[in-house]
């Protein structure tokens, strides 16, 4: 009898909790073609509990379409209303967090992650009946690993690196900054070893940079690469001129067992 309650007791607990929300968006070229990528970020943590266990997948058409391939403007409202039916849907019936969603060349894929199976097909169904101008299919697949946010969805390091230089970028302008107006950059990176740290500075092209920070010993309280290195360097904090330099720099820091952290600098007005 205590297994018998204890069960679905528990099944109740993991079905009301509540999604945690940290959401953007990127595009990307597959096949020299745009993909647009919309991803729940905080569901990477969420993704190792393994409490839900499988993929809902619902793919569907869009009858007009834009010069690259997105939904053209009108049909946006019954797209997103569409979408908010969805994710109250599922989650309601099986327990259901949403992952995001791709569209490309007509087509629109919406991932969720639920607690079981049951009737998905039905709920899916009576969604979609209010928007029959959407021709759909829908699956459903044991994921454990949740192999599909992560290889369809979650960004790849480069569109992440973009991303994360988006919002530091649409911080300072939100704070008046003045982006054209060159200024110390610091960037702060990571690495396994003193030794790996030292040959990425001897790898990478120093050209105007100094390194204000290099501790000799390793951040104790750090997890993973633990040997900090910061570079300062006059540059302007725009998207263009950051992306192109976090990337070369996060790629070559990788290369030597390291990570980039980051970059900081301070706001110049107007």
């Amino acid at each position: 009898m205590k297994i018998f309650f204890t069960i679905p007791l528990l099944l109740i607990a993991l079905s009301s909790a509540a999604q945690p929300e940290d959401w953007d968006n990127y595009v990307m070229a597959v096949n020299g073609k745009p993909v647009s990528v919309v991803v729940n970020l905080a569901l990477r943590d969420q993704a190792l509990s393994k409490a839900r266990p499988y993929a809902i997948i619902l793919r569907l058409t869009y009858p007009e379409m834009d010069e690259k391939g997105f939904p053209a403007p009108e049909l946006a409202d019954e797209l997103n209303q569409l979408e908010s039916e969805l994710d109250a849907t599922l989650r309601d019936k099986n327990g259901a967090w949403y992952a995001g969603r791709f569209t490309q060349r007509g087509l629109r894929e919406f991932y969720f992650y639920a607690l079981d199976t049951l009737d998905y097909l039905g709920s899916c169904a009576a969604v979609l009946r209010r928007h029959p101008r959407f021709p759909f299919l829908v699956k459903a697949v044991t994921d454990r690993n949740w192999s599909h946010y992560f290889e369809v969805l979650y960004p790849r390091d480069e569109e992440k690196e973009k991303m994360e230089n988006r919002k530091t970028v649409e911080q300072l302008e939100h704070k008046g900054d003045n982006l054209s107006s060159s200024r110390p950059i610091d960037h702060t990176l990571y690495f396994r070893s003193d030794w790996h740290r030292r040959a990425f500075l001897k790898e990478f092209d120093l050209n105007g940079f100094q390194v204000t920070e290099m501790p000799v010993e390793k951040i104790a309280d750090r997890e993973g690469p633990a040997f900090k290195l910061v570079m300062q360097r006059i540059d302007k904090p725009m998207l263009s001129v950051m992306n192109d330099l976090t990337i070369r720099m996060s790629k070559a820091a990788r290369k030597h067992e390291g990570v980039y952290e980051g970059w900081s600098t301070y706001v110049v007005g107007k």
